[in-house]
């Protein structure tokens, strides 16, 4: 599928706001050992709930864009949920971070096309 400038520029936006909340939330993952015991759940808490939207976002994105690896991200956060409840935030910090590979794919994509049609 050829992509409009129209297209790409969503594409673009949508993937470089997304890998910058994926950045955010896989370094506060990381914190969590280092917090005060009293702390630490409503942490946990809410970067589950953050994770979680962050994963609707995506799938909204893909939805949007017809860009799956929107959904593969998406799948990736959704399994960082899981480590996360299981207390396991190293490995969730890291497997946070694959999900920034597909929506990569997606800005690269996109950015080819804008570059192509000077736009960028």
């Amino acid at each position: 599928m050829t992509l409009t400038p129209k297209d790409a520029l969503l594409r673009y936006h949508l993937a470089e706001r997304l890998k910058l909340d994926i950045m955010m939330i896989a370094h506060q993952f990381v914190t969590i050992p280092s917090l005060k015991k009293e702390e630490k759940a409503g942490a946990k808490t809410i970067l589950i709930a953050l994770t979680d939207v962050l994963a609707s976002d995506c799938e909204a994105a893909a939805k949007m864009t017809g860009a799956e690896e929107f959904n593969q991200a998406a799948a990736v956060l959704l399994a960082v949920i899981g480590l996360a409840e299981s207390n396991q935030f190293g490995l969730a910090s890291d497997k946070a971070g694959e999900a920034m590979t597909p929506i990569t794919t997606v800005a690269a994509g996109a950015y080819a096309v804008l570059n192509e049609h000077g736009l960028i």
